[in-house]
């Protein structure tokens, strides 16, 4: 058994970019600002919730998309920007779906396969 090739199948690469893009995104946030950062947060019904503030980023007044999928009553999720903030809600399978919205359009790249 090689240690490195098991993680490699679980996606470590790609979910590390999505790390490193919010941990990037967390970086370039102005100390000055009042903006609440990033949450990520789970209800009783096993829910994901995110929540990233774009206050005082270029991302402020960027066009998003609003998306909803429903695959299942449990394989759903929802992305929307209201106001300056940038708004994630999904089943308990669809943080990593969230999270790839966030990375793809700050990322620029408008072509989603949702």
């Amino acid at each position: 058994m090689n240690i490195e090739n098991d993680i490699n199948l679980f996606g470590k690469e790609r979910i590390m970019s999505i790390i490193g893009v919010l941990q990037e995104f967390y970086k370039s946030i102005h100390r000055e600002s009042i903006c609440t950062g990033i949450q990520i947060e789970t209800d009783n019904n096993g829910h994901w919730s995110v929540c990233i503030d774009l206050f005082d980023t270029v991302y402020e007044n960027e066009n998003f998309t609003n998306i909803f999928i429903k695959n299942s009553r449990d394989n759903w999720f929802r992305c929307i920007k209201e106001n300056s903030l940038f708004k994630g809600y999904g089943g308990v399978e669809n943080l990593e779906d969230i999270l790839d919205i966030f990375y793809y359009w700050i990322k620029a790249d408008k072509t989603l396969n949702y």
